[in-house]
């Protein structure tokens, strides 16, 4: 073990393991719960030399239910990689998706789709940190990549997220329109429309045919000529 705090109602131990199986002997002993097969999973990690932060909930009164916001935990270390560690889901018995947000001086991209379907990018550009995101990356602004990907098949993801410095800065921001049909008093605006349309020809066709007829009527009729021999 590393070091073990307490934070609010948190109960947050960092650890070393050679052993997958020691570390799941150890957290078991302490009170935290890692299934079997999820310390089987850990086995590359291990591998690696990872060092993993174990969280549980433990209110300072035991019967005491929790309730309330939790305050969100920060996270941070030294690394000459930016890896998003995804082993652990391919345990998952449902799709799983995943949306990442990556803030970095430059655009990012994954190096590959690790079995997953292809990551399609949302949102990249610079920004300027406002509110809990300023107290997190400082005042400078920095660049944003939002990524989407989904996990159909679990079982088939084949390692980590390894994101690596796209070619381009380019920015793109993802527009969705959505179309809704108008309705005014539970009827829909086109029959409105169209009926309306209807009425305006019905009406400019009744009053050409009035004029028509008043013309008609106005107009005098032809004179006649009688022969003067008839005179």
């Amino acid at each position: 073990m590393v070091g073990r705090d307490r934070l609010g109602p948190f109960d947050v131990a960092r650890l070393t393991a050679t052993d997958p199986a020691a570390l799941r002997n150890w957290l078991k002993s302490h009170g935290f719960q890692l299934p079997a097969s999820l310390a089987s999973a850990l086995r590359p990690y291990v591998k690696q030399r990872w060092e993993y932060v174990a969280i549980r909930l433990a209110p300072a009164e035991a019967h005491r239910p929790l309730s309330g916001a939790l305050e969100p935990l920060r996270l941070s270390f030294a690394s000459d990689r930016l890896i998003y560690p995804m082993r652990l889901s391919r345990l998952a018995k449902t799709p799983q998706s995943l949306g990442l947000y990556v803030l970095a001086p430059h655009r990012m991209e994954p190096r590959a789709a690790i079995g997953g379907t292809r990551p399609e990018v949302f949102f990249a550009g610079r920004i300027t940190p406002q509110g809990a995101l300023r107290d997190l990356t400082g005042p400078r602004r920095t660049f944003l990549t939002a990524i989407d990907q989904r996990f159909p098949q679990p079982h088939r993801i084949t390692g980590d997220h390894e994101l690596l410095r796209a070619t381009g800065d380019t920015p793109y921001q993802r527009i969705t329109y959505t179309d809704s049909l108008l309705v005014v008093g539970g009827v829909p605006a086109w029959v409105l429309t169209a009926g309306g349309l209807q009425l305006l020809l019905l009406a400019a066709a009744a009053l050409l045919i009035g004029l028509r007829r008043r013309r008609s009527r106005d107009t005098p009729p032809p004179a006649v000529r009688v022969p003067a021999s008839l005179g």
